[in-house]
């Protein structure tokens, strides 16, 4: 009587198998995770794009003067209004990108989907405004070239830490003074904060500082930058003009020197 021959992997060949598994594991993960990257990054453009084109159309209907994330106050100075702020800024859009405000909506326009911050409560959104531009009353004719002016950028990773600000749990009443944070900044400040009128920095002259991390020497130089996410997409942020177009650089090409730099609105 004959008796048929079990089949079966020798302990050789499963682990040759599990080996090839492993190898092939290690090629394709790092593949994945530069595609999911990449899908991020390519949502958020389109994001900051529609924002982008929102204040396109603003500008139409308000005689060409820009949405305000900040106000002057009775110092002459401008300053960060409050939660509020955030509300009117993107409330004055919403006509035009109807997806509601950011602290509403997590998955509307106003985020990166790479936007490690996205999940607090009381975020706002993923881009921050080029204050020369929003931060006080501007007007499109001011600016000298708006295809080459940075109109907004990424907010930086672990915002309220970057602004020195602790969020309460719970969330406090309107009145606690957490709602005047400058955790509710909506655009950097890329001023001189001790300037005199007279400096070419002061806030009223439209001219960047020049950032600390590219000109260690310039005097004065400034800070502004490191409210900027530079590194969530490769060596790249990402960059919205006010013509609006956007693109993803490196943030030292849009800062080249004090008489090149595409924050000036001059």
């Amino acid at each position: 009587m004959a008796f048929s021959q079990r089949s079966g992997f020798t302990l050789i060949e499963l682990l040759v198998v599990i080996a090839i598994i492993a190898i092939l594991a290690a090629i394709l993960f790092p593949v994945f995770a530069q595609a999911r990257a990449k899908a991020r990054q390519i949502t958020a453009i389109s994001n900051l794009k529609q924002v982008g084109n929102a204040v396109l159309m603003y500008l139409q209907d308000y005689d060409e003067t820009f949405p305000m994330t900040m106000e002057t106050i009775s110092s002459g100075k401008p300053d960060t209004v409050s939660y509020w702020a955030t509300q009117n800024y993107q409330g004055a859009l919403n006509p035009y990108i109807k997806m509601g405000r950011g602290v509403e909506k997590k998955e509307s326009v106003w985020f990166d989907p790479g936007d490690p911050d996205k999940s607090q409560s009381t975020m706002w959104g993923s881009f921050t405004d080029n204050g020369l531009i929003t931060g006080v009353p501007r007007s499109l004719a001011s600016i000298n070239e708006p295809a080459g002016t940075v109109y907004a950028t990424l907010r930086g990773d672990k915002w309220a830490q970057l602004v020195g600000v602790s969020i309460p749990s719970p969330l406090p009443s309107a009145s606690d003074p957490f709602w005047q944070s400058e955790y509710f900044d909506m655009c950097l400040d890329p001023w001189d904060e001790s300037a005199a009128s007279t400096s070419s920095y002061h806030w009223s002259k439209g001219n960047a500082l020049p950032p600390c991390s590219l000109f260690p020497t310039a005097s004065p130089c400034g800070t502004w930058d490191l409210q900027i996410a530079k590194r969530r997409y490769g060596n790249m942020t990402l960059v919205s003009y006010c013509d609006g177009h956007v693109k993803a650089t490196p943030f030292e090409r849009t800062f080249r020197d004090v008489a090149n730099n595409e924050w000036d609105i001059n």
